[in-house]
């Protein structure tokens, strides 16, 4: 008996009400979502068309070290948003309200003991970045703002993952579209009232608590809908499991945050116009990745309700269906850097040597959406199925065999060489996670064969 994903290819890509379905998740995701790099697009073209370079690369990387922790601690999201779609999938109503107060509980401890470390992570900043001292000064004054919102952003994310979890993505879409244009309006008040970097870390932590006070206000008459028939106690060792699945995306997360750190020093030393240019390429792999994740935020929700409720033929669709938007985006993404990166790049900067200098890195956000496709694909797969290991592995690979080896080799090449270094780890990383999905579905780990209605 021979498991197949792709030989009812067509015939998958024929079901009009999947495709409905998915979009009807993907797309107020890809526009929410889309919102957030635009953000920090606006945050460097404010900055960008101040007098000098430095607000722009202490934007570019105060941002990119805030995002860092955001990111570390993705699992509150991406786990969430697993594990409430498999409970759903098996109308398992206690699980589906344990996943949304664990996660908020855990959230709250992680929030409180970054904020007791926080003179030491300072410290820690001002060794990483070792850059023009002016800059230090405005990494430093973003930092020490924005690291008072973060229980705020991470509640922000145990939200939206638990409402994605429950096939509703129309709250993650209200609250990221009113953050972003929230912090967008603010950061052009307070710039305009004279205020630089701080004024663009302020409008993030007072917009970001708008997004929360949205997402908690609908959640009781969601709750309401799924009833339970006592009083619910946490299940605490359900937080053990919570922190072992963290375990690992952990690891995959710091070797991934490993990669951009590398970016960002190895620009340092290059020069704060190097810097600058490395944050706004960044913005755009910013722009690309959540791009992607609209899609891959539904595949994650579609695949872990199939598993839930241990069908095959839903379980292939989701894999199938998203992953063809996925590559149908991606192009759409690269051709429109192709024919319009550099009219970007003005807008974001009116300062000419950047101009001019972003000529020669353009083609790397040409490629960036092309790489980068097939793992943001496979990493939703691996989300919905809770299959953290997997994506940890994959990563391990992609940063020792993919990133390391060429970041060193062209270190003669300067800023061509890191992103060189970039391209190659996210092929990897693509390539690896591709044979371990091969693997995993030959072997049966995501669904159990004997109870599904697969087709043979």
């Amino acid at each position: 008996m021979q498991l197949y994903l792709f030989s009812n290819f067509k015939s998958d890509l024929k079901d009009r009400s999947y495709h409905q379905s998915m979009w009807k998740m993907a797309a107020p995701m890809i526009l929410s979502n889309m919102t957030i790099p635009l953000v920090g697009l606006v945050d460097s073209a404010v900055m960008g068309h101040l007098d000098e370079v430095h607000y722009l690369a202490a934007v570019g990387l105060a941002s990119a070290l805030f995002t860092f922790i955001i990111w570390t601690m993705g699992f509150l999201r991406m786990i969430t948003t697993g594990l409430v779609a498999q409970s759903l999938g098996r109308s398992d109503n206690p699980m589906i309200r344990q996943w949304l107060y664990l996660s908020a509980i855990l959230s709250l401890i992680i929030s409180s003991i970054f904020l007791l470390i926080n003179p030491w992570l300072i410290e820690l900043i001002l060794w990483w970045i070792e850059g023009e001292a002016i800059v230090e000064e405005k990494v430093i004054e973003y930092w020490n703002i924005r690291i008072y919102g973060l229980p705020v952003s991470l509640l922000n994310a145990v939200l939206i993952g638990w409402y994605l979890g429950m096939q509703n993505a129309r709250l993650p879409f209200i609250m990221l579209i009113v953050t972003n244009a929230t912090n967008i309006i603010l950061d052009l008040v307070f710039v305009n009232y004279g205020m630089d970097v701080d004024g663009v870390a302020l409008a993030s932590v007072i917009a970001e608590s708008l997004g929360l006070l949205i997402g908690l206000a609908y959640l009781p008459k969601l709750l309401k809908q799924y009833p339970i028939a006592e009083k619910l106690k946490l299940a605490w060792h359900k937080l053990l499991y919570l922190l072992n699945l963290n375990k690992d995306l952990l690891i995959r997360t710091l070797a991934l945050e490993a990669v951009f750190f590398t970016i960002h020093a190895r620009g340092s030393e290059l020069g704060a116009e190097t810097m600058a240019i490395n944050a706004i390429i960044l913005n755009f792999l910013l722009l690309v990745s959540n791009g992607l994740d609209g899609v891959a935020n539904a595949v994650e929700a579609k695949v872990g309700k199939a598993l839930g409720e241990q069908s095959w033929t839903n379980f292939r669709k989701s894999v199938v269906i998203g992953g063809f938007w996925s590559l149908a985006i991606s192009v759409l993404m690269s051709f429109g850097f192709l024919i319009a990166g550099q009219y970007f790049v003005s807008l974001i900067t009116d300062i000419s040597s950047l101009q001019n200098t972003f000529n020669e890195f353009w083609i790397y956000s040409i490629l960036i959406p092309l790489v980068c496709v097939a793992s943001f694909w496979l990493d939703g797969i691996f989300i919905g199925a809770s299959a953290i290991t997997t994506m940890r592995n994959s990563m391990i690979i992609a940063l020792l065999i993919g990133f390391i080896p060429l970041y060193f080799l062209s270190l003669d090449l300067d800023n061509h060489g890191i992103w060189l270094a970039f391209i190659s780890f996210m092929m990897m990383r693509a390539m690896s996670s591709w044979y371990f999905f091969k693997k995993g579905l030959r072997k049966g780990r995501y669904i159990n064969l004997k109870k599904s209605d697969m087709s043979l």
